[in-house]
């Protein structure tokens, strides 16, 4: 196995059996996840995405899967709101319980990401001051979590403004990260926050079009915001999946677009054509560099976007994608 697909898949998955398709139950899933940190593929194993209102569910794992070496992670998914003040009203539900959480199972747990939908209210007439104050109030929420720096990633719906809608969010997020520093450039008080975007689910048209995630990626290189996936990227390289009736994405084809575009400065255009390739063979790593039609990325290249630009991706199956990557003999 070469070390440029480890650096490309290091840490990137982040476990999501609880949501459809799999839609395990808590047991199922959180012993699924402790089975998969002990593997020999556990370096691509990422989070425990678990919905706030359900983290009470996880008790009575206290002194059994969780007496480990290391704290089991948790990415948060926020209960949300469709207008500000529902949204502002559950994040501080969400917050509450992430505290009884951590409390109650002390250093056996660590929660490092909060995911959360954006108010549809807000996003159907998009405005930069607005969106921003929200942030830096969920900002203010979120830094009354203990002993964890939770790094935000928000989402929004992409409806027939998603252009707006994704620009205006995008521009929010950047103002926010740009204010963390004091004017006397002290250390940020909140941590830097990320977009997310949604790639499937469980009817077609919950799938975005390869222009939809061009354009998230060229938009989130040049305002230097992170990066994170969920749903539908159960696979390596794009395909037809007969039984969803709809064309899925590959996770090595949003990945790869996002580092090749980074290193090379590409437009939309450019990104929107390795995001709809379907030939696995064009996505080539040897040794030294991960390339696709000419362009390539190096080990150095690949691990500074992974650091600060694709974080990771949410997926129902660990055995899928590890499989999918045996089968195309990068493990």
């Amino acid at each position: 196995m070469h070390k440029i697909i480890q650096q490309m898949m290091s840490g990137a998955i982040d476990f999501a059996g609880l949501f459809p398709p799999a839609e395990l139950g808590m047991d199922a899933a959180i012993t699924q996840y402790a089975n998969y940190r002990t593997l020999d593929d556990a370096w691509m194993l990422g989070r425990f995405i678990c919905p706030a209102s359900r983290l009470r569910e996880l008790d009575a794992y206290k002194n059994s899967l969780f007496e480990t070496d290391e704290p089991f992670r948790f990415s948060v998914l926020g209960s949300g709101g469709k207008e500000a003040r529902q949204f502002a009203a559950r994040l501080a539900k969400d917050v509450a319980d992430i505290n009884t959480f951590l409390a109650f199972h002390e250093n056996r747990v660590a929660v490092e990401v909060y995911e959360t939908r954006l108010p549809d209210a807000l996003i159907a007439k998009p405005d930069v001051a607005t969106l921003q104050s929200l942030i830096e109030e969920n900002a203010l929420a979120l830094a009354k979590i203990s002993h964890s720096a939770v790094i935000p990633f928000y989402e929004i719906t992409l409806t027939s403004n998603w252009r707006e809608a994704l620009s205006t969010t995008i521009r929010a997020i950047t103002a926010f990260n740009l204010s963390l520093k004091d004017s006397d450039g002290d250390a940020p008080t909140a941590q830097r926050a990320g977009f997310k975007i949604r790639c499937g689910g469980v009817e077609p048209q919950m799938y975005p079009d390869a222009e939809q995630i061009a354009t998230v990626i060229n938009t989130c290189l040049r305002f230097n915001v992170p990066l994170k996936a969920t749903a539908g990227l159960h696979h390596p390289v794009r395909h037809f999946n007969a039984a969803a009736g709809v064309k899925m994405h590959g996770f090595l084809n949003v990945i790869g677009a996002m580092v090749l575009a980074d290193v090379h400065g590409l437009d939309t255009g450019e990104i929107e054509e390795i995001i709809a390739d379907e030939d696995a063979g064009n996505f080539i790593f040897t040794r030294r560099a991960f390339a696709w039609q000419g362009m390539r990325a190096s080990e150095s290249d690949i691990r500074k976007n992974r650091e600060n630009g694709f974080t990771s991706f949410g997926s129902c199956s660990f055995d899928e994608p590890r499989e999918d990557l045996a089968a195309l003999n990068l493990l």
